[in-house]
């Protein structure tokens, strides 16, 4: 069974139609079966959305708390920030995209965990920046210095998103790797997490972009995420990364795609896979990405 395939809503806002109302058909006609929601370059009419999809057979997968395809902005603030002030913007913003994703229909939330301000000057942290000069050594230095704060931040993420889970019942809030190297979003910071919060339904959402980013410059295997998480995963982001970009079209870089293909064939009925794509992919990219996509059931 192929899974359903759905089109990220920051490269549909800025590639598809300008009218809302009609965003959800052009998505069909493009061969995916509805969209993410959430943060967009050009804004978008969320309610005309929801009320073209009651007349058609499209659906809203996710809502996402921040954009995906912007670097990470310390304005966004941040869930495991010492500062109330961080964690008070970050709270609002979970809690706006828990409002949009009442309004469509949508119980999912897909959120990362938040990062950890280093001592000193934060310095360079966009893992899918291909102009910040990374090399495994300079990741693993900006890592270590995340680590002096790593085990308070945890514990804040993990006091926020307890209060979360307890506001909004209804609402299954998935975590995703962090594009920020000071992000807590990765395999020990999402174990933690998921260990400290058994009965909140936490669930996890695979990155295949920032997990290949990471296994380049981090050295965390791929397949760390999806052998950690299986049992939690309930979507997967499909992208490519490479020269140090990320949300290039599925393949054009380094994702181990049959690997994510054998992690999905695990898990009965299949799940949810979402294409994000850079802005600047071209919309003819589209069918060439389902003809790799289909190689692999995917």
């Amino acid at each position: 069974m192929v899974s359903q395939r759905f089109l990220g809503a920051e490269w549909a806002a800025v590639h598809g139609p300008a009218e809302a109302a009609v965003l959800p058909g052009w998505a069909l006609d493009r061969g995916f079966v509805g969209l993410s929601a959430g943060p967009a370059p050009r804004a978008v009419d969320w309610r005309a959305v929801r009320l073209a999809l009651d007349d058609l057979p499209a659906s809203i997968t996710a809502v996402r708390a921040a954009s995906v395809l912007e670097p990470p902005r310390p304005e966004w603030g941040s869930l495991a920030s010492a500062r109330s002030a961080d964690q008070g913007t970050a709270m609002q913003r979970l809690t706006g995209a828990v409002r949009l994703a009442e309004a469509l229909g949508c119980p999912r939330v897909l959120i990362e965990p938040g990062w950890v301000a280093p001592p000193g000057e934060r310095g360079v942290e966009d893992l899918a920046d291909p102009n910040a000069g990374w090399t495994p050594d300079r990741a693993a230095a900006q890592l270590a210095r995340r680590n002096v704060g790593r085990d308070a931040g945890l514990d804040r993420v993990c006091r926020a998103l307890f209060k979360a889970a307890k506001s909004f019942p209804g609402i299954e809030f998935c975590l995703i790797p962090g594009r920020s190297v000071l992000s807590l979003g990765d395999p020990d910071g999402l174990s933690a997490i998921f260990e400290d919060l058994p009965r909140q339904g936490l669930r996890y959402w695979h990155d295949a972009s920032l997990a290949a980013l990471r296994a380049d410059l981090l050295q965390t295997p791929q397949g760390e995420w999806l052998e950690r998480f299986s049992n939690l995963m309930v979507g997967m982001t499909l992208a490519d990364s490479g020269g140090g970009s990320a949300y290039l079209p599925p393949g054009a870089g380094g994702v181990d795609y049959p690997l994510l293909a054998s992690y999905r064939r695990r898990l009965d009925g299949g799940i949810p896979v979402l294409v994000e794509l850079d802005l600047a992919v071209d919309l003819g990219e589209v069918p060439g990405i389902h003809a790799f996509l289909d190689k692999y059931a995917l």
